[in-house]
This record gives structure tokens, sequence and C-alpha cells, in this order.
């Protein structure tokens, strides 16, 4: 309040002290122009200056505001437009989700014009195209895509794959994919195309990738697993490839009895098959690898049967230790030793195996009707049970 009189008491003071200088000399100001002139008072001039420069002000200020109408309304109008955009997306998103292709296309496509990522709204209206059999406009909606964002090339690549994949066009699957960069998504399409293509070598090409995204661990390795033992069946594989695939596997593999049992089933060294399953039993017992280290044994006859006796400490009452023994010992030419060693295995369990070789060492004694009994003993086993089977002799 003191304030705002202490304002009015300086106007005031201003304002006669301004009025004393009007009235003691109103002053004088001639403008002259060619032939005109224009005389006036020193004071009216100041006056008529100011309100010229405030008028010139408040104008150009007008024509400021009247200009900038325009680009707020266009802001506005262009703000009205992209959210129509995400509207019509939002709607053909929703439809592409429930199947209804023709709609989705159809509002993707509208939605595309002011959207700000237009490159997506014709991805996605390729698919719904594509869901329709369209595949002209399937294929223009890529080309429009790809027109609106060159850079959007890998997200189109990966869209194609998507749609070969659907459509069981597994090989076009990879070649997209070859465009699409190296990620989660695209390794997940690349192994789906591969599978149904069954190439066991590209699946292990990928293998380290697919190993480094997967979630679940023990699912992974049972993939590996699968592939592991298909490329090790390949028939063009040789002693040498057989080797490669194997120590290239994780080494949880390399242990892992069926692997192990795959392997040398097909390998043709016996060096290699007895250091393989020497190997493998030691940290862990599998029956069948005990059976198979009995067969095979041209090679290193005395070694093997060293070593399987000294299994013995571990499993005397084991049936498969007692047959790989019993083939060992047949190998060796020691017969009595090997009717023994598969008599005790037919104790402990009968199997097919113990039955027929035990056969042919009687029928080679000349006792015929004991070697009979054995092969119908045999032959009950193998129409009557899953009895546990050995692979076959090399």
């Amino acid at each position: 309040m003191k304030r705002t009189l202490v304002v009015l008491l300086v106007l005031i003071v201003a304002a006669g002290w301004l009025g004393t200088l009007i009235a003691e000399d109103p002053g004088y100001v001639l403008i002259t122009y060619g032939d005109h002139t224009v005389q006036t008072g020193l004071w009216v001039f100041l006056a008529l200056l100011l309100t010229l420069v405030t008028s010139g002000y408040y104008v150009i200020g007008g024509i400021k505001w009247l200009l900038g109408t325009g680009s707020i309304l266009q802001r506005w109008r262009a703000g009205l437009k992209h959210t129509k955009s995400i509207q019509l997306t939002d709607k053909g998103m929703v439809f592409l989700q429930q199947g209804a292709w023709e709609r989705a296309e159809k509002f993707l496509v509208a939605g595309a014009i002011h959207s700000p990522t237009p490159s997506q709204n014709y991805i996605s209206a390729a698919k719904a195209a594509d869901a329709q059999n369209h595949i002209e406009n399937r294929e223009r909606y890529f080309r429009l895509a790809l027109e609106v964002s060159p850079k959007a090339e890998g997200a189109v690549a990966l869209a194609r794959a998507e749609t070969n994949l659907a459509r069981g066009e597994w090989r076009k699957t990879l070649v997209n994919l070859e465009q699409a960069g190296q990620n989660k998504i695209t390794l997940g399409l690349r192994k789906q195309a591969l599978l149904q293509l069954r190439d066991w070598q590209g699946l292990a090409d990928v293998m380290p990738e697919l190993r480094k995204h997967a979630d679940d661990e023990a699912s992974q390795l049972m993939f590996e697993k699968q592939v592991a033992r298909q490329r090790l069946a390949s028939p063009n594989n040789t002693d040498e490839s057989l080797e490669i695939i194997y120590n290239r596997l994780p080494e949880v593999l390399r242990r892992d009895p069926e692997i192990v049992l795959d392997y040398c089933q097909y390998v043709r060294d016996d060096k290699q098959t007895e250091a393989v399953i020497r190997s493998t039993i030691k940290h862990q017992w599998d029956d069948q690898l005990a059976v198979m280290y009995g067969q095979s044994a041209k090679a290193m006859l005395t070694k093997r049967i060293k070593t399987a006796e000294g299994w013995q400490k571990n499993h005397p009452d084991n049936w498969a230790l007692n047959a790989c023994l019993g083939q060992l010992y047949e190998g060796n030419g020691e017969k009595d030793r090997a009717k023994v060693a598969y008599n005790k295995s037919l104790q402990m369990q009968p199997s097919v195996l113990a039955h027929e070789r035990l056969a042919k060492l009687l029928a080679f004694d000349g006792e015929y009707a004991k070697s009979s009994d054995h092969l119908r003993q045999a032959l009950k086993i193998t129409q009557s049970s899953h009895q546990p089977s050995h692979h076959r002799q090399k």
C-alpha cells in the first residue's frame, strides 16, 4: 500500500514538472521534405513519435500472431491425424491377433498414412495379406515398408521368413533369415526350418548360438543329443568324421551312454571304441556299454580282459559284466571260462546274448539238446519281453 502511494506521488510530481516545462517553453520542430514543410511544437512531436512507435510495436505483434495461427492450426490438424492413425493401427493389430485378416489389412493400411512408424503397419498388413493368400498384396506391402523406411530391411526379411515358415517353405525361410540378422527370434525360426529339412549339420553349425540363447538348459541338452545321434547315424560318415563329431560335443554328452553306444556302433576302429567305452564306464556304469565292451574285441583282447576283470570289484554280480567277460574269453579261445561267465550272467538276468552265445559253445561241444534249449529260451525272451538289446557286432 505504501509502495503504491509512493509511485503515485512520483507520477504526480513528474507530471507537474513536465507540465511546467511545456508551459515555460513548448519548443519548436520543423520538418522539410522537398517543397513540403511541417512544423509543430516539440512536445507534440514527441507525443506523436511515442504513439507511432507504440502502434508499430502492436501492429508487428499482431502480424506475428496471425502468421503463427496458421502454424498452430497445422500442428493441431497434424495431431488429429496422428491420433486417428494410432487408433486405426491399434484396431488393425487387434484384428490381426484375432485372425480377422481382411479387416486387419484394411485398418493397418489406413493407419499407415500418418503413422510415426508406417513400415510396421505395412509389415503387419503383409502378414494379414499372406494369411488370405493374397501374395501380390503381401509383396506390395513389403515394398512399401522398405520405401518408407529403408532401414527396415531386417524387419522385412524377418517377416518374410515368418510367412515362409508358416507356408512350409523351409529353404526360402533360411534365405530370408540370412538378411534378418541373428538374434533369439531368428535363431528360433532357423532351428524350425533346419529341423523340417533334417539338416543336422546346419543345426550343428548354429548350436553354439542356440546354446547361448537357450532358456531351458535341460531342453537344450536334449535337443543337442537328438542332433548328435542323427549326425552319428549318417551313412556318409567315416571313422575320422565320427571322431570329429564326438569330440566336439559338450562333455556331458560325450559321457552319455546312448551317445557312446551310437558312436561305438558306427566306428570301425576297435581301439577307438575300447578307449571311449572304458573312459565312460570309469565315470558312470552302464550295462549296455559293458556288453559292447566285449563285442568287436579282435584288438587289445588282453587289455580288455584285464579291464573287465577289474570292474568285478565294484560289480561282482552284474549280468552285463559277466556277458562281457564271456565274449572276451570266447574271443581269446578260453571257451570253458566263457561258458562259466555266460552261465553266471544268465543266473543274474536272462538275456538273448548269453543264451545265444552259450548255445553256440554247447553245440560246438556236441551238447545239442542243451544248445537247443538255450536257443528256445533266447527266442522266448525276444518274443515276450523288452529285454535290453545289444548293438550289432561289427
